[in-house]
C-alpha cells in the first residue's frame, strides 16, 4: 500500500513535469507557427484526457497487484517512465507528429501488468506451493527415517536384551546338565565300585576257602605218602 500511495503522489509531478515541456514547446512554435497554436492546444486537451484516464488506470491496476512486492516494483518503475512518455510523446507530435500517444499504449501498459498479475497467481504461486508441498514431504521422510531410525535402535536394544537372556538361560541349563551329568556320574560310579569292591571280595573268599581245602587235600595226601613210605622203609 506505501508503493501505491507513492505512485499516486508521483502521478501528479510526473504530470506537471509532462505539462512544462508541452508549454514549452508550445511557446516556440508559437513565434514561428501560429497557425499550430489551436493544433498544440487541442493535442494538451487530447493529452491531459488520456494523461487522466491512464493515471486512473495504472491507480486501478496498481491497487490490483499490490499484494505481490516484485510486481509493486515493478508497476513503480514502469509508471514512473511512462508518465514522462505523455510529454515525449507531445512534443514529438508537435515538431513532426512522429508519434501519436493514444489508448494503445495505456491498454498494453495494463494487459502486461494484468498478464504479471495472472501468471503470479496462476503459475508462480501454484508452482511456488507444488514446491513447497515437495520440500515439506522429503522433510516428512527425512523426519520419517530419523524417527526408524530411533525404532531400529530400539528394536536391536531389545534384540540383544533378548541374546543376552537366552545366553543366560543356556549357560544355566548347561551349568545344571552338567551337575545333573556329574552326580549321576558319580552315582554310576561308587555302585561300580561297590559292586567290584563286592565281586573282588566274594572272589577272594572263594579263593581262600579253596586255598583251605587245598591244604587239607594236601596234608592228607602227604600224611598218606608218609604212611606208604615208612610202611616200606620199616618191614612189619
Amino acid at each position: 500500500m506505501e508503493r501505491v500511495v507513492n505512485m499516486r503522489v508521483a502521478a501528479p509531478a510526473a504530470l506537471s513535469m509532462a505539462v512544462i515541456p508541452c508549454r514549452a514547446s508550445s511557446a516556440r512554435s508559437s513565434s514561428g507557427r501560429v497557425p499550430a497554436i489551436r493544433g498544440a492546444a487541442d493535442q494538451k486537451v487530447r493529452v491531459r484526457y488520456n494523461c487522466a484516464f491512464f493515471q486512473e488506470a495504472l491507480q486501478n491496476v496498481a491497487l490490483k497487484v499490490s499484494q505481490n512486492p516484485t510486481v509493486r516494483k515493478a508497476a513503480f518503475l514502469a509508471m514512473n517512465t511512462l508518465w514522462a512518455i505523455p510529454a515525449i510523446a507531445e512534443e514529438a507530435e508537435e515538431k513532426g507528429k512522429i508519434f501519436d500517444f493514444n489508448l494503445t499504449l495505456p491498454i498494453i501498459v495494463a494487459e502486461f501488468l494484468l498478464l504479471m498479475l495472472a501468471l503470479d497467481n496462476l503459475w508462480f504461486k501454484p508452482v511456488a506451493k507444488v514446491m513447497d508441498e515437495r520440500d515439506e514431504a522429503i522433510r516428512q521422510k527425512l523426519m520419517g527415517v530419523r524417527d526408524n531410525s530411533d525404532e531400529i535402535k530400539k528394536l536391536q536394544e531389545q534384540a540383544e536384551a533378548i541374546l543376552k537372556a537366552a545366553r543366560a538361560e543356556t549357560t544355566a541349563e548347561l551349568n545344571k546338565m552338567r551337575r545333573e551329568t556329574a552326580a549321576s556320574l558319580d552315582a554310576k560310579l561308587q555302585e561300580s565300585r561297590q559292586r567290584v569292591e563286592k565281586e573282588l571280595a566274594e572272589a577272594l573268599a572263594n579263593l581262600e576257602s579253596q586255598k583251605e581245602e587245598t591244604l587239607r587235600s594236601l596234608d592228607k595226601q602227604v600224611q598218606e605218602l608218609s604212611d606208604q613210605i615208612v610202611a616200606k622203609v620199616i618191614p612189619f
